[in-house]
């Protein structure tokens, strides 16, 4: 164990010994090279400071030759300029003589070129003269011609129209011979039929004439015997009800007026049966065609009803104020109700017998007998 930690120890104490010979050497190293940049650094100075008056100098001479250079430059370009001018001049005062004896010479040949051309156009129109006078006596030629050949060809074409026509035409007229007793025959068998046909057409018509009539009478005298059955037996249902309703409001206490009994239905009929069956077709012309005239079926007059009459006891006034007080009531009620149902109803009956007398001051008998005779009415 001893033994263990004087290893240990002697291993540190070299440890320690290295460390501080390396530190050693990093020392005297960074002196050297503290050193060397100073050398560095001094050298550098130096360099600079004679790179600098290097380049004073330098660019002393450089300012010196650019100086003369410039000064030299001026020089020759004031020679330039002196020459330049010179010879624009010389050259100006050639161009103006050069173009002066252009401008004559162009003038001469201009006086020269425009007597020929009068020349020539003199002799061209001279010879466009001479030619259109031989050209429009050769048209004037020339169209007599064609005008009598035209003449020639349109006689030839009218001679051979002429005689197409008159081909043409005698054509057509056998055409139409033909065709018009071709179209008689026809129309005159088309006629036939027809009026073949209207006779057998009036016949049936006719008899279904008939048949409408008796059919009609038959009708109307069963709706006549319905409606008076019904008349009648609404009548006394009515009288039944106006009784029972005058009992039940007024317990026999007042007398109401008694109601006419409804007067019965009459229909009359009147029916015209001597219309003529078999009708005569008429003519118009021989290729017109023939037309028939039916008999036309009558119509049977409308059954008039009577409405029942009654014989008012009040005054016609008095009458129509009831009927319009009892129209205003049944239109103000909320129900919507009709004169038959206000009727039926007798708490709505009790209230506008109370309030007419109440309005109108007149008896509730009246205004009873007027409700029933309105709902009479409205009913049939």
């Amino acid at each position: 164990m001893a033994s263990l930690m004087q290893g240990f120890a002697e291993a540190r104490q070299r440890r320690l010994q290295e460390r501080a010979n390396f530190l050693a050497e990093q020392q005297l190293a960074r002196q050297e090279r503290e050193k060397a940049l100073q050398a560095q650094s001094e050298a550098t100075a130096v360099y600079l400071a004679h790179a600098e008056q290097t380049r004073l100098a330098w660019e002393q001479g450089r300012q010196a030759i650019a100086e003369n250079a410039l000064a030299s430059r001026q020089e020759e370009l004031q020679n330039r300029a002196s020459q330049v001018s010179q010879y624009l001049q010389d050259l100006n005062s050639n161009r103006v003589q050069q173009a002066t004896e252009d401008s004559e010479e162009r003038a001469q040949e201009v006086r020269t070129r425009t007597f020929k051309t009068r020349s020539q156009l003199k002799h061209i129109h001279k010879a466009r003269i001479r030619t259109g006078k031989a050209d429009r006596d050769q048209r004037q030629q020339l169209t007599q011609e064609r005008a009598a050949f035209t003449q020639m060809q349109i006689e030839d074409i009218n001679k051979a129209r002429l005689a197409s026509a008159k081909a043409a035409a005698e054509q057509r007229s056998q055409e139409v011979q033909a065709r018009t007793a071709e179209v008689s025959a026809q129309i005159q068998a088309t006629t036939e039929q027809r009026l073949a046909q209207a006779k057998q057409d009036a016949v049936s018509r006719a008899k279904e004439f008939s048949d409408r009539v008796a059919n009609v009478k038959t009708s109307l005298e069963q709706l006549e015997a319905t409606r008076l059955a019904e008349a009648q037996a609404q009548a006394t249902k009515l009288n039944d009800f106006r009784a029972n309703l005058s009992a039940s409001v007024w317990s026999g206490s007042r007398s109401v007026a008694a109601p006419q009994p409804i007067a019965k239905v009459s229909a009359n009929n009147t029916y015209d049966n001597s219309a003529s069956l078999s009708p005569k077709p008429k003519k118009k012309g021989s290729k017109s065609e023939s037309v028939v005239v039916a008999p036309e079926p009558e119509v049977a007059k409308p059954v008039n009803l009577e409405p029942p009459k009654e014989a008012p006891k009040e005054t016609p006034k008095a009458s129509s104020k009831i009927e319009q007080f009892v129209v205003d009531y049944v239109a103000q009620l909320s129900t919507n109700s009709s004169l038959l149902e206000v009727v039926n109803d007798r708490d709505t009956v009790r209230d506008l017998l109370a309030q007419g007398a109440n309005t109108l001051k007149v008896d509730p008998s009246d205004i009873l007998n007027t409700l029933l005779q309105m709902a009479e009415g409205s009913s049939t």
